[in-house]
């Protein structure tokens, strides 16, 4: 399962190798744990979204990838509510936890515009000791590139940039900067994955 993972995350255009894949794991799903199983669930979707056509030996057991892989889904932190409320302050109105219905969570959606903003804290990064940069790790820029694929348009707001920000007034001025508010004429959203960040 982690070697279907990594090989979706690497956006690997060779089908047979996830049909080589999809077999052997389909044969030992009943021994998974639900870390293997969410695994599954996204090298599902990422199949699905490459070649659409394809019999897959995953997807009889679509209902039971996509329960575990939403089962890890955690609790909403205090950074993502912050974020929320300063969104709220600067007129971005917006859902708040939102599920696909393909299973992927979304800190705060637009629906009918399928806009939505991500935060992102230490788990999603992997620091670069020589530049003192951060970069999106691996399973950040996979889900990043399944939710553009289905249509939706990302701004995601890093926890080293927002714990910059020393009050209310700089927040709100932080997300009008990212094209986040009611007024904003254009928004700043993301359409590809980003580059490194400085610390």
């Amino acid at each position: 399962a982690n070697t279907a993972w990594a090989f979706a995350c690497m956006d690997w255009k060779d089908r047979d190798v996830f049909v080589a894949l999809a077999d052997a794991c389909s044969r030992r799903m009943s021994a998974m744990g639900e870390n293997h199983l969410s695994q599954l669930y996204l090298v599902l979707l990422h199949v699905r979204l490459e070649w659409p056509d394809l019999s897959f030996a995953l997807s009889p057991h679509d209902r039971k990838l996509q329960f575990a892989y939403q089962r890890k889904n955690l609790a909403p932190s205090q950074f993502q509510r912050d974020v929320a409320a300063a969104l709220d302050r600067v007129g971005w109105t917006h859902v708040f936890e939102h599920m696909t219905p393909e299973g992927l969570s979304l800190d705060m959606a637009k629906l009918a515009e399928k806009h939505a903003v991500e935060v992102d804290g230490p788990t999603h990064f992997a620091k670069v000791p020589a530049t003192k940069t951060y970069v999106e790790n691996g399973s950040t820029r996979f889900k990043s590139r399944l939710l553009r694929r289905l249509g939706w348009h990302i701004v995601r707001v890093p926890y080293f940039e927002w714990n910059r920000l020393l009050n209310a007034a700089e927040k709100d001025a932080y997300l009008r900067s990212r094209g986040l508010s009611a007024a904003a004429p254009r928004m700043a959203w993301q359409t590809g994955p980003p580059p490194g960040l400085s610390s």
